[in-house]
């Protein structure tokens, strides 16, 4: 059975956590170059293994790892090359 607890996270989900945060992006974009908006956007899946880390205290596989450490090179190949 749904709960109306489980309802009411859902819709702060969907409404606080993915529509404002969205937004916001959206709206933040019309203050920085086009590159640094897609480093950032980029970045995106190695902040939420940051995150995980230090706020969940979850373990990072070796795969994750790998996959964070092919980001971010790419990321500082990108930053440099002109």
């Amino acid at each position: 059975a749904v709960s109306l607890h489980n309802v009411f996270l859902i819709i702060l989900l969907g409404t606080i956590f993915t529509g404002l945060s969205h937004t916001l992006f959206i709206v933040g974009l019309k203050n920085v170059k086009t590159q640094t908006a897609g480093i950032i956007t980029t970045l995106e899946p190695l902040y939420g293994i940051i995150c995980a880390v230090l706020i969940i205290h979850e373990i990072p596989s070796v795969k994750t790892i790998i996959g964070g450490i092919i980001i971010l090179s790419t990321v500082v190949y990108s930053s440099l090359k002109k």
